[in-house]
């Protein structure tokens, strides 16, 4: 068990090894969840949109960019 101690402010140190242990860097945002009487403290990691890509059934296409591709290839065709 690791202790820290909390300010006048309101405000406590994350012990090294809690950090260490949570990967956690500078400036990184932590949540704290509170579950029957306890705070829980995590990472709030962000997933970066393109993870997120292909996530609910396969890869889909942006609204209107299969119009846009046929458009576009539409214009070559007729450039050509």
């Amino acid at each position: 068990m690791v202790k820290s101690r909390l300010s006048s402010k309101g405000q406590i140190t994350v012990p090294k090894p809690v950090r260490e242990a949570l990967g956690l860097a500078p400036g990184e945002e932590v949540v704290f969840e509170l579950r029957q009487g306890e705070a829980v403290l995590r990472p709030r990691r962000r997933v970066p949109l393109e993870n997120l890509l292909g996530r609910l059934g396969g890869k889909r296409p942006f609204p209107g960019e299969e119009e846009e591709t046929r458009a576009r290839e539409a214009a070559w065709a007729r450039e050509g």
